[in-house]
């Protein structure tokens, strides 16, 4: 099975994260995706209320998709293989392949 993620998927993953991670509520994160030639992707986000940011790897942007399949659509990580891409005129997407048992 193939799952396709959008911008708006990966950002709202990023929120999922963030919000696990530091323990912080959802709905006060903001998030952006960022692609640097030769960098990579990335994310910043940003807790409106505290105003800290904390910025994603790559990795953990691809760890973020996994939370959020695994919280929100009971998706087991484990059996997920996602692939993070950037496109010029599409912009960044991922594919996520679940493996079948």
């Amino acid at each position: 099975m193939k799952i396709l993620f959008n911008e708006q998927d990966l950002i709202d993953s990023a929120c999922v994260f963030i919000a696990n991670r530091y323990n912080e509520d959802i709905q006060d994160i903001e998030a952006e995706l960022y692609h640097g030639e030769g960098k990579g992707i990335s994310a910043v986000t940003t807790v409106k209320n505290d105003r800290k940011t904390y910025t994603l790897s790559e990795q953990d942007i691809i760890d973020a998709a996994a939370i959020y399949l695994d919280e929100y659509h009971n998706f087991d990580p484990i059996q997920l293989s996602i692939e993070l891409i950037y496109e010029v005129d599409k912009g960044i997407s991922a594919v996520i392949d679940k493996r079948e048992e």
